[in-house]
C-alpha cells in the first residue's frame, strides 16, 4: 500500500491560470522524492496539498491508506500532527524560545513524559548537529542554525511522512550535505517517505525518484527503487562508556567558567554525566545562553517546598526513617528545618532519578549539595559521590556524608588537607579520595582518578 497517492490532483486561484492540471503520484515507505520545477510553477502548493494543508479543488488524495477528503477539521489536523512532519523555507521558531523549547513543544502537545522528551530532542539535534546549540535562544542562531533547527523540530516526533520545501536552501554545502545524507538515512533505515521540493539538483541526487513539475503536471525523471528498512528510526551512536549520573548542586547557570560547570562539563566530557539536578533557581530559563552542554538539567525551585509535605506524609516508611536518621546524625540533631528541606529535596530527587533511570548521584561540594545526594541516593537505592573543597574538611555535616560515599573527590589544592583529615578517620581508606582536573584539562589532577571513579560508581561496560 502506497504512502501517498494522489490520482488526478488539481488545484487553482481565482484570476490565475491553474497551478496543478493533473497532478499522479505515488510515494512508498522509505522513499525519497525530489520535485524540481522553476518557481512559481506550483511545488510548494503541490506539497501543501500532500501535507493536507489546503485542499485540491478535485482529484483523489489518500494518506497511508485514508481518504483524507473524508476527514473533518479536527480529524485532519490530528492525523497531520500524529504521521507528518514539516521543514518549510522559514523556519517559524519561536524567537525568544531555546532550541530545545522550539523542538520539545510537538513533544509537548502530544503529552510525550518530560523524561523521554529531552533524549528525543538531543537525539534530533544530534542528527542535525546542533546539540551544542540546545540552550541558545533562537535568536541567537544564523540562519543556516534556525533552518537545522527546524528540520530537527520537524523529525523529533518520528513522522511517517517529511515533506520539505527547500530545506537546505539556507545551509552551506558541507552542511546541506550532511543534512541529506541523514535524511537518506532516516528514510531508507527508518522507513520515512520524504517528498522534498527543491531547486537544487545537488539534493535531487540523494533522492530515489525525481519529479520536475511543467505546466501543472508531473514528469518522472529518474526511478530507483527505494530500500525497505525497519519501521523504527535510527538511534545515534552513544558514547561507549556514557552512564546515567546525576549532578547534583545548589544552583546552577552553567555560566562558563563558575566551578558547577566546569565540573559539569568535566563530568560530561567523561561519560559520566546524564543529568543536573539543580536545587535553587527558576526553572530551564534559567539557564546562561552561553551554556552549551546536551545535559538536561531539572531545577527543584519551589517545588522542594512541595516535596517536604510528600516526605511527611510518608514518614513511616522504612527508607525514609533512615535517611531521616542519616541527615540528623551529620547535623547533630540541630537545625530541623534545614534537615526537613534536605529530606524534602531528596524526595523529590529520589522521584526524578526514577524518572530518568539514574544510576548514581554525585553531590557538588557545600554540605547542603552533600546532604540533599545522600537523601536522594538513599530513597532511589543507589550510591553516591561528593565533591569536596579543602574548607570542607573542616565541616562535621560534610563529614558525615562522607563517611556514607561510594568515593570524594576534590581538586589538587585540596588533597592534602583531605589526606590529613582522612588520617583521623580509619572508616574511611585514602583510596576512596580522587584528585581530578576540577580547572579543566590542563589543570593538575591525577589522570588515573577519572577511570576509577569510573569504576567505583556502577555503569562501566566490561572492557
Amino acid at each position: 500500500m502506497p504512502v501517498i497517492l494522489a490520482i488526478d490532483v488539481h488545484k487553482g486561484y481565482a484570476g490565475f491560470d491553474p497551478v496543478l492540471r493533473g497532478v499522479n503520484l505515488e510515494a512508498g515507505a522509505g522513499e525519497m522524492i525530489a520535485v524540481m520545477g522553476p518557481s512559481g510553477c506550483g511545488k510548494s502548493t503541490m506539497l501543501h496539498i500532500l501535507g493536507m494543508l489546503h485542499p485540491p479543488d478535485s482529484g483523489r488524495l489518500e494518506i497511508l491508506g485514508t481518504d483524507v477528503s473524508t476527514l473533518n477539521r479536527e480529524r485532519t489536523a490530528a492525523f497531520r500532527r500524529v504521521n507528518m512532519g514539516f521543514v518549510m523555507q522559514s523556519s517559524n521558531l519561536f524567537e525568544h524560545s531555546t532550541v530545545f523549547e522550539n523542538v520539545e513543544f510537538p513533544l509537548i502537545y502530544e503529552g510525550i513524559p518530560p523524561q523521554e522528551r529531552w533524549e528525543r530532542v538531543i537525539r534530533a539535534l544530534d542528527l542535525v548537529r546542533l546539540s551544542a546549540r540546545v540552550h541558545y535562544r533562537s535568536n541567537r542562531l544564523s540562519g543556516g542554525e534556525q533552518q537545522r533547527a527546524a528540520i530537527a523540530r520537524a523529525m523529533v516526533n518520528n513522522p511517517r511522512i517529511l515533506l520539505a520545501d527547500e530545506p537546505t536552501g539556507a545551509l552551506d554545502a558541507r552542511t546541506s550535505r550532511h543534512i541529506m545524507e541523514n535524511f537518506r538515512t532516516l528514510s531508507h533505515t527508518g522507513g520515512v517517505c520524504l517528498v522534498i521540493v527543491t531547486h537544487d539538483p545537488g539534493v535531487a541526487e540523494f533522492c530515489d525518484t525525481v519529479y520536475t513539475l511543467e505546466d501543472g503536471l508531473l514528469h518522472c525523471r529518474k526511478r530507483g527503487a527505494a530500500p525497505v528498512g525497519p519501521v523504527a528510526p535510527p538511534q545515534p551512536s552513544r558514547p561507549a562508556r556514557e552512564t546515567r549520573g546525576v549532578f547534583v548542586t545548589e544552583h546552577f547557570s552553567g555560566e562558563p567558567g563558575t566551578p558547577s560547570a566546569k565540573t559539569a562539563h568535566l563530568l560530561h566530557a567523561h561519560g559520566l554525566l546524564a543529568r543536573v539536578y539543580a536545587l535553587r533557581g527558576n526553572g530551564f530559563s534559567g539557564l546562561s545562553e552561553d551554556y552549551a552542554l546536551p545535559l538536561a538539567v531539572r531545577v527543584a525551585g519551589l517545588s522542594r517546598f512541595a516535596a517536604v509535605v510528600s516526605a511527611l506524609r510518608r514518614d513511616n516508611e522504612a527508607g525514609l526513617r533512615a535517611v531521616r536518621e542519616s541527615l540528623s546524625t551529620a547535623f547533630h540533631g540541630k537545625a530541623p528545618l534545614t534537615r526537613l528541606l534536605a529530606l524534602g529535596c531528596g524526595t523529590l530527587l529520589a522521584r526524578w532519578a526514577a524518572e530518568d533511570g539514574a544510576a548514581f548521584f554525585i553531590g557538588a561540594p557545600g554540605y547542603f549539595s552533600a546532604a540533599a545526594a545522600r537523601a536522594a541516593a538513599g530513597l532511589a537505592g543507589v550510591p553516591f559521590a561528593l565533591f569536596v573543597r579543602g574548607v570542607d574538611a573542616a565541616d562535621d555535616r560534610v563529614l558525615a556524608f562522607a563517611g556514607e560515599a561510594r568515593c570524594l573527590c576534590c581538586a589538587a589544592e585540596g588533597r592534602d588537607v583531605w589526606l590529613k583529615r582522612l588520617a583521623d578517620m580509619p572508616d574511611i581508606a585514602e583510596d576512596r579520595l580522587l584528585v581530578l582536573p576540577l580547572e579543566g584539562a590542563a589543570a593538575s589532577g591525577q589522570p588515573d582518578d577519572l577511570t576509577r571513579l569510573k569504576k567505583l560508581l556502577p555503569g562501566e561496560p566490561e572492557s
